[in-house]
């Protein structure tokens, strides 16, 4: 009985942390901020606010280890809950913190606090008959009513037509402490996720749904680079590149009946984040052909906002456009063999250690 007690103590000493910061420093506009978070919050305001309740999941606790079971085949597969690595660096995940820098602002000026996984949202599945690579690979799911009602200004269930985020990013952010994942003018980076869109990911007659699987998210709201399902098929976006912002088709799919498909797609970058014109790059291959799918010369950020933070899962934008709202609960990919490095031949290196 002690322990229990101890446990709802300790509970509440956590859900009062998020009340315990002083705003007498804080400009209007973010005290503003704060008192509609604290409404929010008090009137317990979730995702599920912005879909009719027949679209509700129901079992949620089950729900997303069916997707995977019904997807490998295997009756009864249950998805070991587990942050998906990005080889190479450390990471979290969004709305998850860790205690230093920020901490009680950051759970302040969340509607939702910390983000969970414990259903199975993100996950690893155990197989090497269904994996890209060795043995294990990660499910993860972009479940509409799991988004974000506000945080600090960001308003995540109402971008870009309804928008939900679950990644794993590299722990280290952009602030004053810290400045993300390629932090310097000219700072080159290797990397690779393999990809499999297996549920509502694809498509062709919408364009406004947008399935991000990986990204260089610099601050603000233009991103250095993302990797993109959209109208069926697979997309680079370069957002700084000059003369304007340029897009590639890097492959095209075979919709199925489950909008989405039964192909792994390999997919290696090699990034030098520059401001300057003779020295940035952004080259794609993809599926280990030698020749490269794009070849980009030319500036890939601006000074402002330089620095940036790998981010690599999924992000959905548009999900109330979805024509039937079912389908804004369950888009599914799988990852594999996310990695990145200073050099190919370490990238590889990583990858070929993955499941040893």
């Amino acid at each position: 009985m002690n322990k229990i007690l101890g446990i709802i103590v300790l509970s509440l000493l956590w859900c009062n942390l998020g009340f315990s910061i002083d705003l007498s420093e804080y400009p209007e506009e973010e005290r503003k901020q704060y008192k509609q978070i604290k409404k929010l919050k008090e009137d317990g305001v979730t995702g599920k606010k912005f879909l009719n309740e027949k679209y509700w999941i129901k079992d949620k606790e089950n729900f997303y280890h069916n997707i995977a079971a019904f997807h490998t085949g295997i009756k009864g597969l249950r998805i070991k809950n587990k942050t998906m690595p990005i080889l190479g660096i450390k990471v979290g995940r969004n709305w998850s913190w860790r205690k230093g820098e920020d901490l009680k602002e950051q759970i302040a000026f969340s509607a939702i606090g910390k983000g969970a996984i414990h259903n199975g949202e993100m996950g690893m599945i155990k197989s090497k008959e269904h994996a890209w690579h060795g043995k294990e690979f990660y499910q993860i799911t972009g479940s509409y009513e799991n988004c974000n009602p506000q945080y600090w200004e960001f308003k995540e269930c109402m971008h870009h037509g309804g928008s939900i985020h679950n990644e794993s990013v590299d722990l280290n952010n952009i602030s004053k402490k810290k400045k993300g994942t390629l932090k310097k003018d000219g700072d080159e980076a290797w990397m690779h996720i393999a990809t499999k869109p297996v549920r509502n990911i694809l498509f062709p007659k919408n364009r406004s749904r947008k399935f991000h699987i990986m990204q260089c998210h610099p601050k603000g709201h233009t991103i250095t680079f993302m990797i993109t399902f959209q109208e069926g098929k697979l997309w680079a976006n370069l957002q700084f590149s000059e003369p304007y912002e340029k897009r590639w088709v890097i492959k095209e799919y075979d919709v199925n009946e489950h909008n989405g498909s039964e192909e792994w797609t390999s997919i290696t970058i090699h990034l030098v984040n520059s401001t300057k014109s003779d020295k940035g790059k952004f080259t794609v291959w993809i599926d280990g052909n030698e020749k490269p799918i794009v070849e980009y010369k030319g500036r890939t950020t601006i000074k402002k906002q330089l620095p940036c933070r790998l981010h690599a899962g999924i992000y959905v934008n548009g999900a109330l456009t979805a024509v039937d709202k079912h389908t804004a609960q369950d888009p599914t990919v799988w990852a594999d063999a996310v990695a990145i490095a200073k050099t190919k031949k370490k990238l590889f290196e990583l990858i070929k250690k993955k499941d040893k």
